[in-house]
């Protein structure tokens, strides 16, 4: 089991990951969420300031977790996803840290995170690790919640 940067390999896996979970878990997920950024992750996600990592486990992408700089002092955490049949073994905190220690290494002030009120787990992490609940947005007719950490 390892977090590292994403490679160019781990590209098709990842969207796949992800579009799965938005599709079977999340009926809104194609409204509120394009899936742009996962056909080049590369360069939506490789800025200076701008990272996109996965956990993978004996070759399988089982998560993922990228930041996007919003500012100079602000970052957004987007992509956090874990396989079910993964969850519930820290793998979504792992991935979470990793993005935060990203963050801080790279001089941001504060970390945003949005989340629908179905994505109950990553709410719960996301608060676990000092995210506070900081104002309500539509987007695309879903309603968002803006999540941040200052550091």
């Amino acid at each position: 089991m390892q977090i590292r940067p994403i490679q160019s390999k781990d590209a098709k896996q990842v969207k796949k990951l992800i579009s799965d979970i938005l599709s079977k878990e999340f009926e809104f997920g194609h409204n509120a969420y394009s899936y742009g950024d996962l056909d080049s992750i590369d360069k939506v996600y490789g800025g200076k300031r701008e990272g996109f990592f996965v956990f993978e486990e004996k070759g399988k992408i089982a998560g993922a977790v990228g930041v996007k700089e919003e500012s100079k002092k602000t970052a957004i955490i987007r992509r956090l996803f874990v396989d079910p049949s993964f969850r519930r073994k820290g793998y979504g905190s792992l991935l979470l840290d990793r993005a935060l220690d990203f963050c801080k290494e790279k001089d941001y002030h504060e970390v945003v995170f949005h989340a629908v009120t179905s994505m109950k787990n990553a709410i719960d992490l996301c608060r676990s690790r000092g995210f506070k609940e900081k104002e309500e947005l539509v987007l695309s007719g879903v309603d968002v919640t803006r999540f941040v950490l200052t550091f």
